[in-house]
């Protein structure tokens, strides 16, 4: 029965903070990929996605809320799909590619 119990709390509580994660990552705006991009000497930017559930599984870390999916051209002119991992409020954005 306790194991049961320790369960069911373990399933509350995950499902509880990846809603609470996923609701963080709409609050963090595209422009913060783009910036961080075209920083980083990226044009022609589209944001083509934008994921904000089990971030952390997919690359981020830990403070990562959202990541954003774009196609831009890089600094040697070729068009690629770059990753932008961001984080609320505080945290910056970090560029990955496959």
């Amino acid at each position: 029965m306790k194991v049961l119990i320790f369960f069911g709390l373990f399933v509350i509580l995950f499902f509880g903070f990846s809603a609470i994660s996923a609701c963080a990552g709409n609050l963090v705006d595209e422009d913060i990929a783009v910036k961080a991009l075209k920083t980083q000497g990226f044009s022609d930017i589209m944001i083509t996605d934008k994921d904000s559930w089990f971030v952390s599984f997919k690359g981020g870390g830990r403070e990562d809320a959202v990541i954003f999916t774009a196609l831009a051209t890089n600094p040697a002119g070729k068009k690629v799909e770059v990753f932008v991992f961001a984080g609320w409020p505080w945290k910056g954005a970090t560029i990955r590619s496959r």
